[in-house]
């Protein structure tokens, strides 16, 4: 918990704060916000569901994101843009999922769980976000128990469902501040100003899988706890790159769409003086791609894998 507590430290203060978003004309910047988190929770939910059978860790998922308005510097203003009745409701619901198949949809509140009301069982903490955390923790458990008992209310009226997940790898997806995207021990981050937010969803989801490539064979975990320096963290970059096509084909999706990425989102944000010490150029980056989906699309043929059936653990798991 603490550690899930210290990494979503920037996302409290973009929670409190949407800074850019909320200086365009439109849509409401928490309207605005939701939408990115959803976009990052469908693309990186399904890739977790499709490479389940070779993830070392897994999970029982209902494939909802729940968030919570107490997060918000501004918990009635976000009430009253999302419509919500009550302070924890549903952010996203993947297409396909367990609950979206259930009925369950964004902006409909989560009233109790297991038979508690959820408010009363988990009153408001600081950090706030620490009760977002102890709800979704209280749900897993549930889940790797058996059903989910949960109620959910919205437009006046309130439902109650037994809910069965399904087997995912282990791995949270949630919108912080900034531009960045980056790893945690169990959680990809995209920064509400991403790039890939004004890019096609096939290649936003390119860049979730780079991250999820870390999360999935542990590097930042590893990072920490064997102090990395420049040398291997740009080696466990390599490995990501070349692990992203793999997850793409076993979600059904375009392995290709990962050299698209880099070519999109590398001449401006990976090159020159702005590479980081610890990546390699961007050029150099979609070399390795490419030929990581040439030796990904023969092995394809050769043993005639279907999606979800790339072996990409017995390949990477060592890295």
């Amino acid at each position: 918990m603490a550690a899930r507590l210290a990494g979503l430290g920037s996302l409290l203060a973009a929670l409190t704060l949407p800074g850019p978003l909320s200086a365009e004309p439109g849509p409401s910047p928490y309207a605005e916000f939701q939408r990115r988190e959803a976009l990052l929770f469908e693309n990186g939910w399904q890739l977790a569901r499709a490479n389940r059978a070779f993830c070392k860790n897994t999970e029982t998922s209902l494939g909802f994101l729940i968030h919570d308005a107490g997060n918000y510097g501004r918990p009635d203003a976000v009430k009253a843009a999302l419509g919500l009745e009550g302070e924890i409701a549903v952010q996203a619901v993947a297409s396909g999922s367990p609950a979206a198949k259930s009925g369950v949809a964004p902006n409909q509140s989560l009233s109790a769980l297991d038979g508690e009301d959820v408010q009363t069982r988990w009153p408001a903490t600081r950090p706030t976000v620490k009760r977002t955390l102890q709800i979704e923790d209280a749900l897993a458990r549930s889940l790797a128990d058996g059903n989910a008992q949960l109620t959910f209310a919205g437009a006046g009226s309130s439902a109650e469902r037994v809910f069965a997940g399904v087997t995912v790898c282990t791995a949270k997806f949630r919108l912080t501040s900034g531009n960045d995207a980056y790893a945690g021990p169990d959680t990809v981050f995209l920064g509400a100003e991403f790039a890939g937010f004004g890019m096609p969803e096939e290649l936003l989801a390119a860049a979730i899988a780079h991250e999820l490539a870390h999360v999935l064979l542990d590097h930042p975990a590893r990072k920490e706890a064997e102090r990395w320096g420049r040398s291997e963290t740009r080696r466990s970059e390599r490995v990501a790159d070349r692990m992203m096509p793999w997850l793409l084909f076993n979600a059904g999706r375009d392995p290709r769409d990962t050299a698209r990425w880099m070519r999109a989102w590398g001449p401006k944000h990976s090159g020159g003086l702005l590479r980081k010490r610890t990546h390699d150029g961007w050029d150099e980056r979609l070399q390795m791609i490419e030929e990581e989906i040439a030796l990904l699309e023969a092995q394809v043929l050769r043993n005639r894998w279907e999606p979800g059936e790339a072996d990409w653990a017995s390949r990477f798991a060592e890295d």
